[in-house]
């Protein structure tokens, strides 16, 4: 276990030593601004091969899903190279449903993570303590919805997650919404909110597929990055992970007759542990942090992609 003396550790508390509860004002103003929402990658979502792939899938909205909402759940979760995206979803396009809204079907997330000054969230999931939480703060960018998220993985595997609506920036809300955020946190996790920190920021793209029928859900995750905050603001270097993507099973109970499952395992893919949360922070902090239990999943990156500083990826 990481010790609190850690270098990155007491850099972290440092930064960060402002009650969370006075940077939801500044939460709110970053994610207007489209240099930290956008690393400005070369983007897949304009691959006329991907968008047509998407156009042969039947179409849900977000209220259309009741059997495949899974806010409790199992899941599986693969590392694939991008190259076998197009493979994926044409191999699938039949049994699974993409959500659209407004005609788009590939989305862009931004979150911040928070922790405890000690990085105790990471920590437990490093150790692999069942019983353990993670916080977040989500953005969902094309719809500019945000929610505070509770994320608690029991000793039984199950991943239960829980989450209130923030209502935006309205400097007369401020107070009530810092207030909501105390007792969503105290209420769910017998913490204070103001204790914890933001240990990290970080988005992706994503894809959402639904089965109704099996009562399950695929969500493909590409264009991964990370970074740091420096004293509240986004001024530490990004880390991008464009070689490959994450396919999430989601599902009420583990079953291999999945037909995503069984298309994967046919070609030779097997579920594998990644958090995005924690492989983000052995790769912002390295050395710093105790992260022996995610190199092999590292190791499973590099083989797709060595990470890539974004500042070699911007437009010019």
């Amino acid at each position: 276990m990481a010790s609190s003396s850690s270098p990155i550790i007491s850099e972290i508390s440092h930064r960060h030593s402002t009650p969370i509860v006075a940077s939801i004002n500044r939460i709110f103003e970053n994610n207007q601004d489209e240099q930290i929402n956008d690393i400005q990658l070369k983007d897949i979502t304009e691959n006329d091969e991907l968008e047509s792939l998407l156009n042969d899938f039947d179409s849900h909205g977000l209220d259309d899903l009741n059997n495949a909402n899974l806010m409790s759940r199992v899941d599986s979760k693969f590392i694939l190279p991008m190259s076998f995206l197009p493979v994926l979803l044409a191999g699938i396009r039949s049994q699974y449903s993409v959500l659209n809204i407004n005609d788009k079907r590939v989305f862009k997330y931004h979150n911040y993570y928070f922790d405890t000054p000690e990085m105790r969230f990471y920590q437990d999931h490093h150790n692999g303590k069942l019983n353990r939480f993670k916080v977040r703060h989500r953005n969902y960018l094309d719809t500019n919805t945000q929610y505070l998220e509770v994320k608690f993985k029991n000793n039984q595997n199950r991943t239960i997650k829980t989450r209130i609506k923030l209502m935006g920036q309205p400097e007369q809300e401020n107070k009530a919404q810092r207030k909501l955020c105390s007792q969503f946190i105290h209420q769910q996790m017998n913490r204070k909110f103001e204790d914890l920190i933001i240990s990290q920021q970080g988005g992706y793209s994503r894809i959402a597929l639904a089965s109704e029928e099996r009562a399950e859900r695929l969500t493909l995750d590409f264009g991964l990055w990370f970074n740091g905050l420096q004293g509240g603001s986004d001024t530490s270097e990004k880390m991008a992970l464009p070689g490959f993507f994450v396919a999430e099973l989601k599902q009420n109970k583990r079953s291999k007759q999945s037909p995503a499952y069984q298309l994967l395992a046919a070609n030779g893919f097997h579920p594998t542990s990644f958090s995005k949360y924690c492989i983000g922070c052995a790769l912002i902090y390295g050395d710093s942090i105790k992260s022996n239990q995610f190199k092999k999943t590292l190791s499973r990156i590099q083989q797709f992609n060595f990470v890539v500083p974004t500042s070699q990826l911007w437009s010019h």
